[in-house]
């Protein structure tokens, strides 16, 4: 089938390799439901993970999806007036010892384009693990280029794979070498497993890997594993509701880092930074939605940014943003 074809429905979730088996899982026909085992989960950032909305519909593989929708030059235009400002603050909450790290971001925007479009043009130099374009049966609309694992849930165990980190293509020596992306890493994989370990059985929560390089076609970022066998009874809506939000987009400690973000970021982030779950048998997939474009009334609106620590600079921060906003050209 076409990409375009989608446009025509009223809600769906189209899902990339990382969320199945196949290249590609179409849901059809969203509804909302209470069911224990929904087939789509999905919570805005602002969501509390207790409070995750959970859809039924109708699975098929898509092996033969075929991305007609041309791919344009989408020309996002970034706000960023006063990021200086934002990570001087949060600098001097660091100094002041109230905060330890806080994931700032900030919207661009760009002109009305079809969903499809958008997807075609993020998928143009490789399909993203957690490429999604979803609509939603209230209206909401999204498309994510998302490559980050939030959590997945095989049987009683659950892995995270949390990712900060990032670097120009090319550069990888100098990220393996930077000390700030490390202690970035390094703090959210700490957080990471602190929040798994009331939901896991006691000493079962590990660090498999404390970081490894995965290469985008626009970036380099690093990425650690960590994982754990869950308590019985611990359902999906008790780990969204310990894990969520994500700590590679809040910051540490993750209190602290969410009451600075209210503080200074102008607009709430909505689907951006939320997560989206796919549910299959005993499997659970759930990605973290970066990279992430959110349909409104004047286009779309996309949201980046990037782990402010204490030798954070401003102007590498915001080439930072930059890089990230390779993911639309």
């Amino acid at each position: 089938m076409n990409v375009s074809e989608l446009e025509e429905r009223r809600s769906f979730a189209l899902l990339g390799p990382g969320f199945g088996s196949a290249p590609w899982t179409l849901v059809t026909d969203l509804r909302p439901t209470a069911a224990a085992r929904p087939t789509l989960v999905f919570a805005a950032f602002e969501t509390r993970g207790r409070d995750c909305q959970g859809y039924c519909g109708e699975p098929q593989p898509c092996g033969d999806l075929r991305l007609d929708s041309p791919c344009q030059p989408l020309d996002p235009q970034l706000w960023a007036d006063g990021h200086a400002d934002q990570v001087g603050l949060i600098r001097e909450a660091i100094a002041a010892g109230d905060v330890y790290q806080v994931c700032l971001t900030v919207r661009a925007s760009f002109a009305s384009a079809s969903a499809s479009s958008v997807l075609a043009t993020m998928c143009a130099r490789g399909v993203p693990r957690y490429a999604a374009w979803v609509r939603l049966p209230d209206g909401q609309e999204f498309v994510s280029g998302s490559p980050e694992l939030f959590f997945a849930i095989e049987g009683d165990q659950i892995r995270s794979e949390p990712m900060k980190g990032t670097a120009p293509r090319g550069s990888e020596a100098e990220l393996a070498a930077s000390s700030k992306d490390w202690s970035e890493l390094a703090m959210i994989t700490d957080l990471v497993r602190n929040d798994l370990t009331p939901i896991c059985l006691p000493r079962s929560v590990r660090v498999l890997n404390a970081q490894r390089m995965v290469r985008l076609p626009y970036a380099s970022q690093t990425v650690s594993d960590i994982a754990g066998t869950l308590a019985p009874g611990v359902t999906l809506r008790q780990a969204l509701d310990a894990l969520h939000p994500g700590g590679s987009v809040v910051g540490a400690p993750k209190r602290a880092a969410l009451r600075m973000i209210r503080q200074l970021e102008g607009s709430p982030r909505g689907p951006y930074c939320g997560v989206l779950g796919y549910l299959r048998g005993q499997t659970a997939m759930v990605s973290l939605l970066i990279r992430t474009a959110t349909r409104s009334a004047d286009g779309w609106i996309y949201g980046v940014g990037g782990g402010i620590v204490y030798e954070s600079d401003p102007a590498r921060e915001l080439a930072e943003v930059q890089v990230k906003l390779g993911a639309l050209r």
